[in-house]
């Protein structure tokens, strides 16, 4: 599909993640904590709307591609 991704390099805090992204310009960001995993999803944020999505990793390649 093509979906440009990248983890962040080390274990920290949500809030240093997000300043991360926020810092780097990536637009969208996937979390997948434990609920998500429970439910096999994953909750997509738009970084510049601040809207969240909870999704299946299906419905995450079909909104980004």
């Amino acid at each position: 599909v093509g979906i440009a991704a990248e983890i962040y390099p080390e274990i920290a805090k949500m809030k240093k993640q997000m300043t991360y992204a926020d810092n780097n310009q990536i637009p969208y960001v996937a979390i997948v904590g434990d609920s998500e995993m429970a439910a096999g999803k994953v909750m997509l944020k738009n970084m510049l709307t601040g809207e969240q999505s909870l999704l299946t990793a299906e419905e995450l390649v079909t909104s980004l591609a």
